[in-house]
């Protein structure tokens, strides 16, 4: 997990310098005193060296409390506390921190709980991610993004404590939300798998069958439920609705080979 983040803040990062770089290039006045250190913070960061960009950051914030650049100075130091230095705990805290000056803004208080939340999930917090995604959650002008990532988050939390209906109870809320249908599809697959480890599989089926069938769907979601529908026929001994489901799938699935696996193993 941290390589991955790794590698995807490089990419993040080298987009900027190809933005940093774009802007050296044109002709212009000099800075001003705030723009020379937030332009020193990024170069520092895109050069990797993480804790100059820190320093510049924290200078930033402590020099500039009306500066236009302070939320990208909180999401910075939270990004080097959580990847370059692996301190998820202090990252969590600069997320929470962050969140005491962006609260009266709905969609980026938002997006800093759903960070703080994931954070705490990390740190096998998980009363307090439920309690970040609560907030987002319980906002009805929360981005549809945040809210989705809290219901998945939330549910995931609780059943790490151990509170599997409530999970499940959290999955429902989010099919019945103002999430748009692909939104909703994900809540009702993570449903899915978890009334499979649930072992009820009377339950499995219709919601399978709903997001494989709905045509209004992501064809990757749409191809995601109808694989494991088959694995459930498969499990059933029942071949020929397996097969059937297999042959729809085929053309949605991102890796076709994986579906004719399936169907060559019907054949034996």
């Amino acid at each position: 997990m941290y390589a991955v983040r790794r590698i995807a803040r490089a990419f993040l990062y080298a987009g900027l310098a190809w933005l940093l770089l774009g802007q050296a290039g044109c002709s212009g006045p000099q800075p001003d005193p705030e723009g020379r250190l937030l332009e020193s913070a990024r170069r520092a960061l895109l050069d990797g060296r993480f804790l100059q960009a820190q320093t510049a950051y924290q200078s930033y914030l402590q020099t500039y409390p009306q500066g236009s650049a302070r939320l990208e100075a909180w999401q910075r130091l939270v990004d080097i506390s959580q990847d370059a230095q692996g301190a998820t705990g202090q990252a969590t805290s600069l997320a929470e921190a962050a969140l005491l000056e962006f609260g009266g803004d709905t969609p980026t208080a938002a997006a800093l709980d759903v960070r703080a939340a994931r954070l705490r999930f990390d740190r096998k917090e998980y009363a307090k991610a439920v309690s970040h995604c609560r907030v987002v959650l319980d906002n009805p002008g929360a981005p549809d993004n945040s809210l989705l990532e809290c219901s998945l988050l939330a549910a995931r939390s609780e059943l790490a404590l151990g509170q599997g209906e409530k999970a499940l109870a959290r999955y429902i809320a989010c099919g019945q939300s103002r999430l748009p249908p692909s939104g909703k599809a994900r809540c009702a697959l993570a449903q899915a798998e978890l009334l499979s480890r649930f072992q009820r599989d009377s339950e499995v089926e219709p919601l399978l069958q709903a997001v494989f069938q709905a045509a209004d769907i992501d064809p990757a979601l749409r191809a995601q439920a109808g694989f494991d529908l088959g694995l459930l026929y498969e499990a059933r001994n029942d071949k020929a609705a397996a097969k059937a489901v297999y042959e729809a799938v085929r053309p949605l699935h991102p890796n076709p080979m994986v579906v004719d696996k399936r169907l060559d193993s019907l054949q034996n």
